[in-house]
């Protein structure tokens, strides 16, 4: 009990900080431009592809960054799509986590007609994360996480939908509950989207 109160203010102390520098940040700068999308589009890919390339770390630091900063693309954030996540980190946990993130990012980015389409934006970054995972294991067979084997075979079976409308409604209980383990950000849908086609 004690240590899940701990956690609950941790998260809590770090789910504020992300918010307040969220709202500053977007009051420093403008909506993405094209040419930031575009890039965005390239890094995700890339990060999709070779996860543990020469520039990955930079690549997705940077795509991170700008995701937090732009005022115009905001991403809904749930851990449950992984399960346990392993606390701390382990592996490539944190890049294939990661992945969802940019990948739903890159998916909004090139369909701005599904923008509102949390399912297709959850299924997106989940695939996304699921190939970076097979390209991990590639180079470092030890990186191995049982339970994103499970999500791979789900995929295969083609339950991996179902799965993410199962998690998302699990998510929005517990965002409901205000559950600290899992953190939200609303999605916006902003004029500049029209701009993309």
């Amino acid at each position: 009990m004690k240590r899940r109160v701990i956690r609950t203010i941790s998260i809590l102390i770090l789910l504020f900080g992300m918010i307040s520098a969220r709202a500053a940040r977007a009051q420093e700068r403008g909506p993405s431009t094209p040419e930031e999308r575009a890039r965005a589009v390239k890094v995700s890919r890339d990060l999709e592809n070779d996860p543990l390339g020469k520039d990955a770390t930079e690549q997705r630091d940077w795509i991170y960054k700008w995701i937090e900063r732009i005022p115009d693309i905001t991403v809904n954030v749930c851990d449950d799509f992984f399960d346990k996540v392993p606390n701390p980190p382990r592996g490539h946990s944190r890049e294939i986590m990661m992945q969802m993130t940019i990948s739903s990012a890159a998916f909004m980015i090139e369909h701005p007609d599904k923008v509102k389409d949390e399912q297709a934006i959850a299924l997106a970054g989940l695939l996304g994360s699921l190939k970076a995972y097979q390209a991990i294991l590639k180079q470092d067979p030890a990186a191995r996480w049982p339970y994103v084997d499970k999500l791979i075979v789900m995929r295969e079976e083609g339950k991996l939908d179902d799965y993410i409308g199962e998690t998302r409604r699990k998510c929005a209980r517990e965002d409901d509950e205000q559950d600290p383990n899992t953190m939200h950000a609303r999605l916006e849908t902003p004029a500049v989207w029209k701009s993309l086609r």
